[in-house]
């Protein structure tokens, strides 16, 4: 029996094993799908507020206990995906806890083409039941509900806006074929980003041990200017990387769970043409967690400060994930410039609601344009610069499994195959 004394306090982190895993990981998995299945049923929130603090309690010794870095450095990362994948799986599990009304799966249309509106509102839907799910019918719906962040084909993703696809109307065949297509090129787009990121200063925040993006010999405008540059290529390479792991996920499911294309929509809407900081955060950026930072952020602080306070409680929770993520690298978390990004995400968004109300026209156009990059670029200097001294930008795989290293490599050999080497 484990102790609550256990649970509470913080330990040395051990390697991933059968017995580690069996004793840290799987405890909250299986409390986490338990609430999956629980969320569907009726006259179940006793049980579920119940099991809430314990299913807390087991992601947070896993996501601080574990190891999965064996202690090589160039392998943090891999406990910084731990921590942000046990962080959400709080996050969902407390707003699962408090949903008011059962989750239902919802019978999609197989040709549907989306056109930017959120699924779940389409009046073409239809709820799968107005009954309680039978639960043999909800232990299978939570393995969907477990990896499901966006609500696709669920009643609970009501105001969730869906870029425009047509992928609804492909075959799987068509669609497996330029996903993978798509996954190929997000993969050498991330490596190559990647890889100009760690060349502008090798030594310091290009390698795992870390540094500031801030030269302190350079002059201020080539010192700014370089991390400003820098931030902008970071930030691609988020972007790139959150769109591998997407395709990744889009390809197993349909092979593996017999799933359609259109449960798998594009993840961004353009974010680099926003007009706004408010059509950039609220939907032209992924919405992976947008439930989890509305119920657990959002509509807490929205009762007590309304809008203002929902806006800034949804960042403060974004704010906290990437704070922990950062953390598990145990380089430190640096929350000053992680939570100060988020916040003056919320400030600028204030903002936006500020000159509104003041002028009767939204941020929009080109200046609307102009804003939105300034203001994200510029505080985003600062998270970068922590991802930097956490060791976190100096991350990279070993140069024989580099996509771009084996592009150049398969190109090389075809070449000389061919008989166009010198």
């Amino acid at each position: 029996m484990v102790s609550l004394s256990r649970l509470l306090l913080a330990q040395d982190r051990v390697a991933l094993s059968m017995s580690t895993f069996s004793t840290f990981l799987l405890p909250a998995f299986v409390l986490y799908f338990a609430m999956g299945v629980l969320v569907q049923q009726k006259h179940t929130a006793m049980i579920r507020i119940a099991l809430l603090p314990v299913t807390l309690l087991y992601a947070y010794r896993a996501g601080s206990s574990l190891d999965l870095s064996f202690g090589i450095p160039n392998n943090r990362f891999l406990n910084h995906g731990l921590s942000l994948a046990l962080f959400t799986l709080s996050m969902r599990s407390t707003t699962w806890a408090f949903a008011k009304k059962p989750y239902k799966r919802i019978i999609m249309q197989q040709n549907k083409t989306f056109n930017g509106d959120t699924t779940s509102s389409s009046t073409s839907n239809q709820l799968t039941s107005v009954d309680d799910t039978p639960l043999s019918t909800a232990i299978w719906d939570a393995c969907d509900l477990s990896v499901n962040f966006r609500g696709i084909g669920w009643n609970w993703a009501e105001g969730l806006r869906i870029p425009k696809s047509s992928y609804g109307t492909m075959s799987k065949l068509q669609f497996l074929f330029i996903t993978l297509a798509k996954l190929l090129f997000y993969a050498l787009a991330f490596d190559a980003t990647c890889g100009a990121v760690r060349n502008f200063s090798p030594e310091t925040f290009g390698s795992i041990e870390g540094g500031t993006i801030f030269d302190a010999s350079l002059p201020p405008f080539s010192r700014y200017t370089r991390s400003t540059i820098v931030t902008i290529l970071s930030g691609w390479a988020a972007y790139f990387v959150i769109e591998m792991v997407y395709q990744i996920q889009a390809v197993g499911f349909i092979l593996l769970f017999r799933q359609t294309p259109s449960q798998w929509p594009p993840l961004f809407n353009a974010p680099w043409f926003s007009t706004s900081l408010t059509s950039f955060w609220g939907h032209n950026w992924h919405q992976v967690f947008r439930e989890c930072f509305v119920s657990v952020g959002a509509r807490p602080l929205s009762y007590l400060l309304g809008r203002t306070g929902g806006v800034m409680g949804a960042f403060l929770v974004s704010g906290a994930l990437h704070y922990f993520g950062l953390k598990a690298m145990e380089r430190g978390g640096h929350p000053v410039a992680v939570f100060g990004f988020f916040i003056m995400q919320a400030v600028g968004i204030i903002l936006e609601g500020v000159w509104k109300r003041c002028t009767s026209s939204r941020v929009d156009g080109f200046w609307g344009l102009l804003w939105t990059w300034l203001w994200v670029v510029f505080w985003g200097n600062f998270i970068v610069d922590a991802w930097a001294r956490a060791g976190l930008v100096g991350t990279k795989t070993p140069d024989n499994y580099r996509p771009t290293v084996l592009l150049v490599l398969f190109l090389k050999h075809y070449l000389n195959l061919f008989g166009f080497s010198r």
